[in-house]
Order: C-alpha cells, then sequence, then structure tokens
C-alpha cells in the first residue's frame, strides 16, 4: 500500500446510524532519519515535538514496523512502541509521538468521533491513562486497516458511512485483543482442557495421578490443582472419580461384569475401594444399584404390556 491519507467532512452528509463517524484514514511509511511529521498533512493535524497536538477527535494509529516514543497529558514520561503497538489519541488530550530516526516506522490510522467511541471512554474500556497498546501483529486488525484502506480508494459517495462501520469494527477488535493477563489466563485454560481431556480418555489407568499429569503438562502440580478447581470447581481428583463412577453406572447397566471386574476396568486399587467411593456418593453399594435398576426394568416392562 502506498502512502496516503483521506480526510472526511466532520458531518457527514447522511448522519451516521452506527453513532460514529470517520473523519480520516490513511497510512504511511516513514524511512529511518525522515523529518516527522511529514508537511502535507492539513494544518489542524499537523504538529512537532516541541509543541505536540490536540485533537478533538479520537484516533487509532497501529505500528507494523519500526519502533519509537509516544508521550501525552497522561504519561508525562515518553513510552517506548513498536511494532505491534496501537496508540489512542483522544480528543482535548495533549499528545505527541515520533518515529526512532535510526529505524523509522510504517503506521496506519483511522480517525473518528461519535456516542460510540464515547460511550468505551465513559464504561472505562478506554482511558487516557492507557494510550498505548501492545497487542502484536493481530491478523484480524491488519485485514480490518486493510479493508479500510482499499474502502478510501473508491474516493466516492457512501464511503465516509462503510469507514465509520469500519471504524467501530477496528474498536471491538482492540478492546478484545488479548493483553499479556489474557495471554497467560488462555494458557492457562489450555492446560486445564487438556487435562480434563486426559482424564476423560485415560480414565481407566490405576497409575495415572495428578501428579503425572501435571508433570505431562509440564506444569507444577500445585498451579495445575489450583487453575483446575477454580475451573471446574473440582479438584483434578474428584473430577477423575466423578468420571470413573460415571462409567461405573454404564457398567453396572449394561455389562454382566462383577463389581470387582467393574472396579479393575475402571482403575480401583480394590473392589472394596470401589464400593466404599460408589455407595459415598451415589447413595448404594454397587451390587445393590444394579439390583434396583433391574427390578425397575422388570417393573417397567410389566407397566408396558398392560
Amino acid at each position: 500500500m502506498k502512502n496516503y491519507f483521506l480526510y472526511l467532512p466532520d458531518a457527514p452528509v447522511v448522519p451516521s446510524p452506527w453513532q460514529c463517524t470517520a473523519t480520516s484514514v490513511g497510512c504511511e511509511r516513514v524511512p529511518p532519519h525522515s523529518p516527522y511529521p511529514p508537511r502535507h498533512h492539513p494544518i489542524d493535524h499537523h504538529f512537532d515535538w516541541e509543541k505536540g497536538r490536540i485533537l478533538s477527535a479520537y484516533q487509532l494509529i497501529y505500528l507494523t514496523e519500526g519502533q519509537g516514543r509516544f508521550e501525552s497529558d497522561f504519561t508525562p514520561k515518553a513510552q517506548r512502541v513498536e511494532a505491534g503497538s496501537v496508540m489512542v489519541l483522544f480528543p482535548g488530550v495533549w499528545h505527541r509521538y515520533a518515529p526512532d530516526p535510526q529505524t523509522g516506522w510504517a503506521e496506519q490510522w483511522v480517525e473518528c468521533r461519535g456516542a460510540a467511541f464515547d460511550r468505551t471512554v465513559e464504561a472505562g474500556l478506554l482511558t487516557p491513562q492507557r494510550p498505548v497498546w501492545r497487542v502484536g501483529l493481530l491478523p484480524d486488525l491488519l485485514q480490518g486497516f486493510e479493508r479500510c484502506h482499499a474502502l478510501a480508494q473508491r474516493r466516492s459517495t457512501g464511503v465516509q458511512a462503510l469507514l465509520s462501520t469500519m471504524g467501530l469494527h477496528l474498536l471491538s477488535v482492540l478492546l478484545s485483543a488479548p493483553s499479556p493477563a489474557r495471554q497467560a489466563q488462555r494458557s492457562t485454560d489450555e492446560k486445564v482442557w487438556q487435562a480434563q481431556g486426559l482424564l476423560a480418555r485415560r480414565y481407566h489407568e490405576r497409575s495415572l495421578t495428578v501428579e503425572r499429569l501435571a508433570k505431562e503438562l509440564h506444569v507444577s502440580y500445585s498451579s495445575l490443582r489450583q487453575a483446575f478447581k477454580a475451573r471446574t470447581g473440582l479438584s483434578p481428583k474428584q473430577y477423575l472419580l466423578q468420571i470413573r463412577l460415571q462409567k461405573a453406572q454404564d457398567f453396572l447397566a449394561n455389562t454382566p461384569n462383577s463389581v470387582g471386574e467393574v472396579a479393575e476396568l475402571l482403575g480401583f486399587d480394590s473392589a472394596f475401594h470401589f464400593s466404599k467411593q460408589f455407595k459415598d456418593r451415589v447413595g448404594s453399594a454397587p451390587q445393590a444399584w444394579r439390583k434396583r435398576l433391574t427390578e425397575q426394568r422388570v417393573q417397567n416392562g410389566k407397566s408396558e404390556k398392560v
């Protein structure tokens, strides 16, 4: 994509039903040791590092190459920004930013105003205290901006409305982007999901222990146990026992296997241990449970014949 920018009227001909109006979109690759910002932008958007700038709209600026620095009223100490960072500019908030002269950078942006963006601030989803989002090179963001650039090249009526909806789309992608905390949570969720799958498939292995499971998943026993219980309400041992007892009811109901054979198939240490766990949680001993189920089936069969 060649460098370009498009500035649109603040008040579109047709009022936006999305409560969002796109007022600018563009992209620019700034080579190393180039003056910044370029002088060809409108006077109300141009700035220099010494004076900075205040806009009357929101901007999402996505860096895809290089690195630089950012500063605002709410971040008096300059923050480092790099490829994968989104700088969020807020109306009425002084700011300034520039690429590192040694690297330059590639930036793309969309500018919007409207109640939809205002509400994200009111809800605390966007805050001037967090103007830099480090999200990486997200496919959804990259594709969203590519769509914006393709629309901007049309230069026809109706483009502003389409860009306005894309502004909302990019905002929603940014707000749902995985933060480091979310990434850590996702990693933990995946470990718990993997543990559940292993327990469900290998419930019959007598040698299967939580310690062994944690080792196979490359996590500590304590962290696995804590995360597992937080997400399922059960410890891994309780979860495994629940699976085994559910399988036990299937075996008792549908096979002629003895209680001892069922205990062996399910990985219990002994028939006594199996019977005790079954009675404690199901309410009756395995043999009594099977007998009652058989009697119910016979009774139901008689009822149907009558």
